[in-house]
């Protein structure tokens, strides 16, 4: 059935969902990083999103959409070092206030947090599309959840993910801008950036739980 709207505790299982690929996504996020980076991608998001499901499940049952989302910021930003472990756990916590109030989660709020996320990241990566960081992958999700005229908040994540995973498949075609991987010229194309793919990873592993759940009508969402 398709998911119009969901709760604080949804959200909970698509952070855990994500959590989840992430871990087993590790090796990969490492190998891409190996090409461009330091080799650590991988590991430093394991380590963010393994901090993100221990705060999850010390957070309190009430906790709303805000506090869940920063909560899992600032647990993902105090447990990581380096570039992204500020600028994605900004991305997580950027839901907070752009969804102050709400208690409950549909396309809408989703086009919101989206947009909060991109706004976060140019701000305090001061990068813009095209500069093959995760911004790129962020941009296209934004752009195809608010062409998605869908009432479903899983079809719109869906259609968010597939563009994610396009424009990071595209960041192999660009040079770097942004980080050690821009003193590497020529030799970043043809390796897509680490940072896309994961975000790429994150909104379908959201996807595929708000997919998986079988009754939108039970309380839990």
């Amino acid at each position: 059935m398709k998911h119009k709207r969901i709760k604080a505790p949804k959200l909970r299982q698509c952070l855990e969902a994500a959590a989840a690929v992430i871990v087993a996504e590790e090796p990969r996020l490492n190998a891409l990083d190996s090409a461009i980076g330091d080799g650590d991608h991988g590991i430093t998001m394991r380590i963010g999103f393994e901090a993100v499901k221990q705060k999850l499940s010390i957070l309190p049952e009430s906790a709303g959409i805000g506090e869940v989302l920063k909560e899992s910021g600032s647990a993902f930003m105090g447990a990581t070092g380096g570039a992204i472990g500020p600028l994605l756990g900004g991305m997580l916590a950027s839901g907070e206030k752009a969804l102050s109030g709400r208690t409950e989660m549909g396309p809408d709020e989703f086009r919101l947090w989206l947009a909060a996320m991109e706004t976060s990241l140019s701000r305090m990566g001061k990068a813009k599309p095209g500069d093959k960081t995760i911004l790129d992958a962020v941009h296209a999700s934004c752009q195809a959840a608010s062409q998605t005229g869908s009432d479903s908040i899983g079809e719109v994540c869906a259609k968010a993910a597939e563009a994610a995973t396009l424009a990071a498949q595209m960041t192999a075609t660009m040079l770097s801008v942004k980080g050690r991987s821009s003193r590497l010229g020529e030799r970043v194309l043809g390796h897509p950036d680490p940072g896309a793919v994961s975000f790429s990873l994150i909104l379908h592993a959201f996807a595929n739980c708000l997919k998986e759940a079988a009754d939108e009508a039970d309380p839990a969402l």
